[in-house]
């Protein structure tokens, strides 16, 4: 569940995640080609092949030549569409010829209406064209979530599951929604807990709406109890509520509020969360907006632009609250997450604090 790498992908003891890989490249300019083919192998690839047009890169996809088999990956340039209607068009029809390829897209100046159409596109990852290094690391976790999508190798734990905790709707997508959308693209089962329907943000049932599209743009399966919002207690029901979850999901991992927060419902869903789940495996906390400077993360999880693009299109979903919550604005949840990375030595990350763990096996 819990990344911790120093954020370049590719360092460390072993071999290279690129390691005897073949990549397909789409790119029309060769010194761009040469030093993405340069910095691929570098890396341990063992074949770049090189295609300029998108005819010739769809064939590819399906008739590698010899001797390569089959692809481990595939990176694509938006120079070759020109909009993001172009890389909408054909990330799907490359998923409809090439299921199990993941494709990382490349573009001069990545923008945020792309990244939702290459998140939309089910792309593995976005990437600046001017970053071959960060181009090996897309390409090297594309790779590696595809040989083992969970993060586990040997743990022989099969799918893993995610339970994500908390008091109100929109509450898990600013603390946790890159996170989610990661984990449940690479294999996870996730679901998100929210106690209460939000009453006092709104009309409760356009919120449930609300939260449902959220839950859906991650990936993730939403379950809603309608405890009073503003004022929740760590009660025998509220405990209830959270073992109900528990019991439905058993999960491996939770994840809620911390209780360095200023807001009452956190604290309260947050301590009967600790209750209800003191037999799970592991237990970690997410930052809320009203955390308080006594919020100390010791896990930060990369996330990628597609991650980013996700977390930010869960949170429009809650277009009743977007627009008058001035911590739903874009630029601040992208510069928080850009914060948290540097953390990790990584573009973007979310920031977690961790309660206990019982299987290291998940880190």
């Amino acid at each position: 569940m819990f990344d911790s790498s120093d954020g370049t992908g590719l360092s460390g003891a072993g071999p290279s995640p690129l390691a005897g890989t073949h990549i397909l490249l789409g790119e029309r300019d060769a010194e761009t080609a040469a030093r993405f083919t340069r910095t691929l192998r570098e890396h341990g690839a063992a074949s770049v092949h090189t295609v300029g047009s998108p005819e010739e890169f769809l064939r590819a996809g399906g008739a590698p030549p010899a001797p390569v088999r089959f692809w481990d990956a595939a990176v694509w340039h938006t120079g070759f569409g020109g909009d993001d209607g172009s890389l909408g068009r054909f990330l799907e029809d490359w998923r409809a010829q090439h299921p199990g390829i993941p494709v990382i897209v490349t573009d001069d100046a990545p923008s945020a209406r792309l990244a939702v159409a290459a998140l939309r596109g089910r792309a593995a990852d976005l990437v600046e064209r001017s970053d071959p290094e960060g181009l090996a690391v897309a390409v090297a976790r594309a790779v590696a979530e595809r040989a083992d999508p969970l993060g586990v190798e040997g743990s022989g734990q099969g799918r893993l599951r995610m339970l994500v905790v908390g008091a109100h709707p929109d509450d898990v997508e600013i603390g946790l929604g890159g996170t989610i959308h990661r984990r449940a693209h690479s294999g996870w089962d996730v679901t998100v807990l929210t106690m209460s329907g939000g009453g006092n943000g709104g009309d409760p049932a356009r919120r449930r709406k609300e939260a449902h599209r959220a839950a859906e743009t991650l990936g993730a399966r939403l379950l809603m109890e309608d405890l009073p919002d503003g004022s929740m207690a760590d009660d025998r029901s509220t405990v209830e509520a959270v073992e109900r979850a528990v019991a439905d999901v058993s999960p491996d991992v939770v994840v809620v509020h911390s209780e360095s927060d200023t807001h009452q419902d956190h604290r309260a869903v947050h301590r009967a969360t600790l209750v209800a789940c003191r037999k799970v495996a592991r237990l970690a906390c997410y930052q809320s907006p009203s955390a308080t400077v006594s919020y100390r993360p010791n896990r930060f999880i990369e996330l990628s632009e597609v991650d980013i693009a996700a977390k930010l299109a869960a949170i429009a979903a809650h277009d009743s609250q977007a627009s008058s919550r001035w911590y739903l604005d874009e630029d601040l949840l992208r510069s928080t997450a850009r914060y948290w990375g540097r953390f990790s030595q990584t573009r973007y990350a979310e920031p977690l604090e961790l309660v206990h763990e019982r299987n290291p096996v998940l880190l």
